[in-house]
Formats: structure tokens, C-alpha cells, sequence
């Protein structure tokens, strides 16, 4: 019994179905020829459901429907697609921009930018994204690293919170050596 307008049933399209009987009923398995490569793709049912239920299920196992491509083929062309992707004019000046003002404004021994220049300055003035200036910048040019007198700052803080610590400590003991002898000439007495 032939269905008027079931693509499968009709082998039209690319689509074929097939019918048989099986343990607890009959199995129907759709069958649908990739375009791109000999790839068959085969979806079992119960029960004849309408063309565009199964063409569902085979867009769910990731197939492209009308032209039928297979996931595989489909994968391969998506790779193809952004290999083969050319920047804009736009986006070329604007990378060409930003690696002229790295090395006009980021000196790469002291790892630090020119008074007034930074990532968000240079991504401001090309129209790129800071991220894509930041990560330009660390492949190309190295990180940013303190200047000489900061660093010596922070060395020089770090040494006297050291030395803060131990002072203290050193109070906090020689006061609780005094309690403990206080403690001791007045424990006789009952003051």
C-alpha cells in the first residue's frame, strides 16, 4: 500500500523505506543517501511514521536535510568553511594599527606601556576587542610586569610587615613571661 506524497514510500528525494516483519511486529527502516559521499544513513521504527517525523529523526542524528548530508560531511565542510575564511580590509588595518602601536607603546624589556597606553587605550583607538588586544600583546610582545621601583615597594612593605610580626610577637611572649611572674608572687598572698 503506497501513501500519496510519503517521500520514503515513493523513493523520491534521496529517501527509500523498507518493510519487514520481525519478532512482535514489523521493523520499517528509513533509509537516507548522503549527497556529498556514499554514506547511507538508516533510522529502524516500529510503525510507518509520516516523512517529516522521520525526517526529524535524521536531523537529530545530525543529518541536513534537502540536500542530504551526512554529520561526517557535514563536519568536513563546517572545517573547510572557517579554514578558507579571509579577514576584511577592515580587520587587517585594524590589526596591522594595533601591532604598530604595540611597538611604538609597550616596551618588551621593562614589560610595561608608555605613560597613558594600555590594552583597553590600543583596543579603544583600533576598534578590536581588548581580549584580542591582551592576548596579542602576551604571544607577541610578553606580559605586563611591574615596574623596578614598585617592585622594590612591595619588597620593601613585605619585609617590614615581616618585621612587624615578629616584633609583636616578641611583645605578646615578654607579656605573658611578666603575667606568669606576677601571677606567681601574687598567688602566695591572696591578693
Amino acid at each position: 500500500m503506497s501513501l500519496p506524497g510519503h517521500s520514503y514510500k515513493d523513493g523520491s528525494r534521496g529517501r527509500s523505506i523498507t518493510t519487514r516483519p520481525g519478532v512482535g511486529g514489523q521493523t520499517v527502516t528509513a533509509r537516507l543517501r548522503c549527497s556529498a559521499c556514499a554514506t547511507t544513513g538508516n533510522r529502524n521504527f516500529r510503525s510507518l511514521m509520516p516523512p517529516e517525523q522521520i525526517d526529524k529523526k535524521f536531523a537529530q542524528a545530525g543529518w541536513s536535510l534537502d540536500p542530504h548530508v551526512c554529520p561526517d560531511c557535514r563536519a568536513t565542510r563546517a572545517r573547510e568553511k572557517t579554514m578558507g575564511m579571509k579577514p576584511t580590509a577592515a580587520a587587517m588595518k585594524a590589526q596591522a594599527a594595533m601591532f604598530r602601536l604595540l611597538t611604538d607603546h609597550f616596551d618588551i624589556d621593562d614589560g610595561a606601556y608608555a605613560a597613558g597606553w594600555s590594552d583597553e587605550k590600543i583596543a579603544t583607538d583600533t576598534g578590536l576587542a581588548a581580549e584580542a588586544v591582551a592576548e596579542f600583546r602576551r604571544a607577541g610582545f610578553g606580559e605586563i610586569k611591574e615596574a623596578a621601583p614598585i617592585r622594590q615597594l612591595r619588597a620593601d612593605i613585605a619585609a617590614l610587615e615581616s618585621l612587624a610580626r615578629e616584633q609583636h610577637n616578641a611583645i605578646i611572649g615578654e607579656i605573658a613571661s611578666l603575667r606568669g611572674q606576677l601571677a606567681k608572687l601574687t598567688a602566695g598572698k591572696g591578693a
